[in-house]
């Protein structure tokens, strides 16, 4: 008897399921609409369903950060994946692993030229699009050959995880029903491929380095988390004793009340002492998954002698300059982990984290930039999620003290403004799965949420209730008046009624789980509440701020761009 063969699109998400991913953000449209029937014949998946496309972008990169599976998520050809794409350009530049499948028109349509909805101009190309989301991929693939579809998942997926990027998959609406070969059961090859030989030098000259130095240092940077390196990372450091400094992209991997956790590390923009302990007194720099962007670097003023660097990348070591290629992060990480002679290493008592200089409005009774960041890491618990939008937040919550287990999910290097809310939604999707205790507690200004706002109607039509929505209202763009034109229109926003807001989104008793502070001892005495101690219904919080206090760490690259900008 002939093989029957599997329905394509059914295959298509028995693979993205075997990826342990569960939930399927996207938008329907009629392209797609048959693919996503098929998502309900597999065990254990469901579908999201996003007020826009842009947003289910940004709920998937969020939901791969926080599981460590990809993102995914679904559009229509054209109309919708061009509004996606600015979240996968996002996680593009962050390397996040999301697939973003695209219905499209029929091969028939497409060799005919049909000028079908959704297509540019006369004798439309079908497939131009495709070439629109070139440069924000690792790879892509055309489903329109029965014979070879199977085959073409597995790759797009590999690149996937070996590169931690976005993929793209093209299924024409014509092959969804049509019955691929079923194939043998030997698993997807998801493991980036490693030289042994450039590892195992790599490794040789590194240990030396580390046995002999007398004031090492590491700095753990934000792609070891990308690259599914963190587990590993923090033995590491467990092991190393060494002190141990996070960028601001990083922030989150490292236990920050280990004994050797010494701070934020970005360049000039660090707190006194830092700069000077990682560049100046520190002999060897342990650098992990560094991602080197304007944010992260203090304005690109970090400044370590390459001689006493080395730089742990997520495809190649780098020893003092000398490159070593073809090496995956954790399988560098976990072959030094397993090479360490621990009695071999340097022991040193770590200086522990600076304290920050005494605030001059420290003495005001009203809610200033100096005092809610620090608030916020100790209003945070072991578990929760905290959560910035690009603003004064990125900025200020470094600041913040983390407690064991509590996670810190920001996009500082692409900095696309709104992507804290649906973020918000898709890490709050992550801890459903997976019945995780703890908070999703999101930091975002008025300006930042007025472009994503909807998702907080999906957050309300899934039923989520771990979710704490603190509103920053300082009245407008406040990181952008610091920057240029503190009083010009273009830095101002509609007023909005906060307070209406999950009762607009059909949130039952929304306006009585909306609340406003003015002052800090406001803000303590709603931070007390059992509400928001283990919320069990969306909470909202609007903290009124000035307009015109920003973080210190703001205000200070701020200042060294205009400096530079100034002798140029």
């Amino acid at each position: 008897m002939s093989n029957p063969g599997t329905p394509l699109g059914l295959l298509l998400w028995q693979k993205i399921r075997s990826l342990n991913t569960r939930s399927i953000m996207g938008v329907p449209g009629d392209m797609n609409l048959e693919l996503l029937d098929y998502i309900n014949e597999v065990d254990g998946m469901s579908w999201v369903g996003n007020a826009n496309e842009l947003n289910a972008a940004y709920a998937a990169d969020a939901y791969c950060r926080v599981s460590g599976s990809p993102g995914v998520l679904v559009t229509t050809m054209g109309v919708g994946e061009l509004s996606a794409i600015n979240g996968i350009a996002g996680s593009y530049t962050e390397q996040v692993k999301v697939i973003h499948i695209v219905g499209t028109t029929s091969r028939t349509a497409m060799e005919k030229h049909l000028m079908i909805h959704h297509c540019l101009g006369p004798s439309p190309d079908h497939k131009v699009y495709e070439k629109t989301s070139q440069h924000v991929r690792a790879a892509h693939c055309w489903l329109d050959n029965p014979a070879t579809a199977a085959r073409e998942i597995d790759r797009v997926i590999h690149e996937c995880y070996a590169q931690s990027l976005p993929v793209y998959i093209f299924i024409p609406s014509d092959m969804v029903r049509l019955r691929v070969p079923d194939q043998p059961s030997t698993g997807l090859d998801l493991a980036p491929r490693t030289d042994k030989f450039s590892r195992e030098s790599a490794i040789s000259v590194t240990l030396p380095l580390l046995y002999n130095a007398k004031a090492p240092a590491v700095i753990v940077d934000g792609l070891t988390a990308r690259h599914l390196g963190s587990d590993v990372t923090r033995e590491l450091v467990d092991l190393l004793q060494f002190p141990t400094y996070s960028t601001s992209i990083g922030k989150g991997i490292i236990d920050e009340t280990k004994p050797y956790f010494c701070g934020i590390y970005n360049g000039q923009v660090s707190i006194p002492g830092v700069c000077e302990a990682v560049e100046q007194q520190s002999d060897l720099v342990l650098d992990l998954g560094p991602l080197l962007s304007d944010s992260n670097t203090g304005g690109h003023t970090r400044s370590i002698a390459e001689h006493k660097l080395i730089q742990v990348h997520p495809h190649h070591v780098s020893v003092r300059g000398v490159a070593y290629r073809n090496i995956g992060l954790v399988e560098f990480l976990s072959t030094l982990l397993k090479s360490v002679d621990e009695s071999r290493l340097p022991r040193l008592t770590a200086p522990g984290r600076s304290p920050l200089p005494p605030a001059k409005d420290a003495d005001s009774d009203s809610i200033t930039q100096s005092w809610i960041w620090t608030r916020f890491g100790e209003f945070c618990k072991p578990g929760d999620i905290l959560i910035a939008d690009s603003g004064t937040a990125q900025f200020g919550l470094p600041d913040a003290h983390l407690p064991q287990g509590a996670t810190f999910l920001t996009q500082l290097y692409y900095g696309s403004i709104g992507y804290s809310v649906p973020a918000c939604l898709g890490a709050a999707i992550v801890y459903r799965e997976q019945q995780r205790e703890g908070r999703v507690i999101l930091v975002v200004g008025d300006g930042s949420l007025q472009l994503t706002v909807q998702e907080i109607g999906t957050m309300v039509k899934l039923g989520l209730k771990n979710i704490i929505i603190v509103v920053i209202n300082n009245n407008g763009y406040t990181i952008e008046r610091v920057i240029h034109g503190p009083e010009e229109a273009y830095n101002d926003i509609a007023v909005w009624n906060h307070s209406a807001m999950l009762e607009f989104f059909g949130a039952k008793n929304g306006r009585a789980c909306t609340r406003e502070v003015r002052t800090k001892k406001e803000f303590d005495e709603v931070a007390s509440l059992p509400e928001y101690q283990r919320p069990t219904s969306i909470q909202v919080l609007e903290v009124f701020m000035d307009k015109m206090d920003v973080p210190w760490r703001l205000q200070r690259q701020i200042e060294i761009i205009n400096e530079r900008n100034a002798q140029a």
